[in-house]
């Protein structure tokens, strides 16, 4: 946690430059975030009217008919709520987009700034391809996290605390069985990250080393041809090569099992709530389209944690 605070601390100088795009952006990621929490509640009300109709054409209630006046207002106000979340999503990947760059153009200056400023002692100590790849590899990786990342773990957040406000508010007894499920996956969560953060830093390393070694090869191509040393330069390649193979796979599938370790825990929380609701609504104490809307809404939360985790080798890339 202190290194994730110490990184954070690091990159916000440069953030901090273009923090008015970033903060439109959030509003409109918020914006976006109750647009889709609305999305369930409005096609309830689709679902509860159709549904009342239809059992009062079955009893023959004089007069009975489907309600299309209803329907068709709910469905217009539907299709506002999703146009809106698509305007303000588009909006918001734009400013974020446009603020990221700009900080990274900065940070790479500083970077450039930085190795000017170095004594000739830091190059004799270090190949210049690991300082290449600061330049490169790790300020791309950085970029690539918060771009893909920054909007996405704002609006998880945002929809995941929204999603549960509205199931509270249709029932509270299923709403805490299904809120079981975000820390049940954040200690998955939790225990994947610690096991495969380490191997996340040793890939950073060993691609800073391949990259300095292939550069001295290249550098130093003739004098490995006159002495004779190219078994020496292939056997020292493939050691480092197979070094970055090694931490990268272990890095890559650790990380990966995070993904439907989450997806089991949410699916059996479905399953609970499906038949809790099922008796609920039976008993008459749900109807049909606040039933729908809430398996919706566990939907909605599975979806940005299951998303979140599809970036966790992103974002563990960057702080390594």
């Amino acid at each position: 946690m202190n290194k994730i605070k110490d990184t954070i601390r690091k990159i916000a100088p440069f953030v901090k430059n273009y923090r008015k795009g970033f903060i439109f952006a959030i509003i409109l990621i918020i914006s976006a975030a109750v647009f889709t929490a609305l999305a369930p509640a409005v096609e309830g009300l689709i679902i509860t009217q159709l549904t009342n109709d239809s059992f009062n054409i079955i009893k023959g209630v004089e007069g009975a008919s489907v309600n299309f006046k209803y329907i068709l207002k709910i469905l217009i106000i539907l299709v506002c709520v999703y146009l809106g979340n698509v305007l303000s999503t588009y909006g918001a990947s734009f400013l974020l987009t446009n603020s990221i760059q700009n900080s990274m153009r900065d940070l790479r200056a500083a970077v450039q700034d930085k190795i000017r400023r170095l004594p000739v002692s830091y190059f004799d100590g270090n190949s210049y391809g690991d300082v290449l790849s600061r330049i490169t590899n790790d300020i791309d990786t950085i970029s690539n996290a918060l771009q893909q990342s920054l909007s996405q773990v704002i609006n998880s957040i945002l929809a995941v605390s929204l999603a549960l406000i509205m199931m509270f508010r249709i029932n509270v007894k299923m709403a805490f069985v299904a809120a079981l499920i975000i820390p049940l996956s954040f200690l998955v969560s939790k225990i994947v990250v610690n096991k495969s953060q380490g191997y996340f830093k040793a890939q950073q390393d060993a691609l800073g080393k391949l990259n300095g070694t292939v550069q001295e090869m290249f550098t130093g191509f003739n004098e490995i041809k006159l002495y004779g040393k190219e078994e020496s330069a292939i056997n020292e390649f493939v050691e480092i090569n197979s070094k970055l193979q090694a931490s990268g796979f272990k890095a890559q599938f650790i990380s990966s099992t995070m993904g439907p370790l989450v997806s089991l825990v949410s699916y059996l929380g479905i399953a609970a709530i499906g038949i809790m609701g099922a008796i609920t609504a039976v008993a008459g104490r749900i109807t049909v389209g606040n039933l729908q809307a809430f398996i919706r809404y566990i939907w909605q939360i599975n979806q940005p944690l299951s998303q979140v985790t599809q970036l966790s080798s992103a974002i563990q890339s960057a702080f390594a």
